[in-house]
């Protein structure tokens, strides 16, 4: 906190359930002056910012989203709201801006940093500010990172559960193989005329074979990725996994809302009650599903939205469907699972495909387990 007090604009980048959200409360109550905060979504205002906010003696506690009217000396706000009324932040001295990736979004540059500059404090956070369009490098001139707490660290010093990794091989059919051999030389070919900056791609078109290269590179990534979502034998392995956590609160993570769904009647149809929770569903109903869990179900299936803007309830046990290597979406789901609690150890399944680019994706995942401290 001392360094973003002293810096003014910067940026706190900490894993998931280290107490980022601590940390700007306590910067908030330090420099004491009307703010606002920024939230990616309306669950995080009223399930951790409010309740927080109230238990450290904050007592004018505004909200201004799609159902709340109301400022006070601390207003809570989403992106999508302050992107339609900037004017919000012209009545404030100080701006937190949680999950501040999002401010690379092509609207927020335009719309909120601009009036951000013009403030004498601004504090951003997140578990991985950096983004893959490199957008970050207009947010993070402006608010540099100050303080960084890798997984590795986090998990070193105790702030988060000790967590155990354990990679859960399945192989292919013989025409998932071939099918997917056949997208991963679209793939290849691309990369070579192309070169690796993906951002070019669209573009990347070959006269000589009257093609558009990339084009079809990019096409053959994503069906790569629903094929590897969509792998029978990995519906196999997840049954065998939540049958010896049978007692046990289970969050299983996929890119696709079409393979979870297709887990959830595998699993159904095993006697395993379950839900799935993605961006499909009703939010009346996620309330709902997120206060069932536990109780008439024990295992939860997710595509995405439980990755950021929504608190959980307490879970030790994770399954991840490997198919892509973001690794914001990588820090986030392990820190879905290790949230301290006295005498606990987290387990995390990796479900990959033999022989394919996910086992590489699994030892990402074991490298941020060993990112060392970095100090600024």
């Amino acid at each position: 906190m001392e360094k973003a007090l002293a810096a003014k604009h910067a940026t706190v980048k900490a894993p998931t359930a280290t107490g980022k959200t601590i940390i700007a409360i306590a910067w908030l109550e330090k420099i004491s002056k009307p703010a606002l905060i920024i939230v990616p979504t309306q669950a995080l205002i009223y399930q951790s910012w409010v309740p927080k906010l109230s238990h450290y003696g904050f007592e004018d506690i505004g909200e201004y989203y799609a159902y709340a009217k109301r400022l006070g000396s601390v207003t809570l706000t989403t992106f999508s709201s302050s992107i339609s009324h900037p004017e919000l932040l012209d009545g404030v001295e100080a701006i937190v801006v949680d999950e501040i990736h999002h401010l690379g979004a092509r609207t927020a540059l335009e719309r909120l940093l601009p009036k951000m500059l013009e403030k004498e404090y601004v504090l951003g956070l997140s578990s991985v500010p950096e983004r893959e369009d490199n957008a970050h490098e207009f947010f993070l001139r402006e608010f540099p990172i100050c303080y960084e707490l890798t997984l590795g660290e986090a998990l070193r010093r105790g702030y988060v559960s000790p967590i155990r990794l354990i990679k859960v091989p399945s192989k292919m059919r013989g025409e998932e193989r071939s099918r997917y051999e056949a997208l991963t030389r679209k793939i290849q070919e691309a990369f070579r005329f192309c070169g690796n900056d993906l951002t070019k791609w669209r573009s990347c078109y070959d006269p000589s074979r009257k093609k558009y290269v990339g084009q079809q590179g990019i096409r053959a990534i994503m069906l790569r990725k629903k094929l590897l979502s969509n792998i029978e034998a990995k519906k196999e392995q997840v049954l065998k996994i939540v049958r010896s956590h049978s007692e046990e609160r289970i969050l299983l993570f996929s890119e696709s809302i079409d393979s979870i769904e297709k887990i959830r009647e595998h699993l159904i149809e095993n006697g395993v009650p379950c839900e799935t929770f993605h961006s499909r569903i009703e939010p009346s109903r996620k309330q709902e599903i997120l206060d069932e869990w536990g109780r008439s179900f024990q295992v939860l299936l997710s595509c995405r939205a439980l990755e950021e803007g929504m608190d959980v309830k307490e879970v030790a046990v994770g399954i991840l469907i490997t198919n892509g290597a973001s690794k914001r979406q990588y820090v986030q789901r392990l820190g879905r699972i290790i949230r301290p609690m006295e005498g606990k150890e987290a387990k995390f399944y990796i479900v990959y495909s033999e022989n394919t680019v996910e086992e590489r994706y699994s030892k990402t995942i074991e490298s941020l387990l060993r990112e060392p401290y970095r100090r600024y």
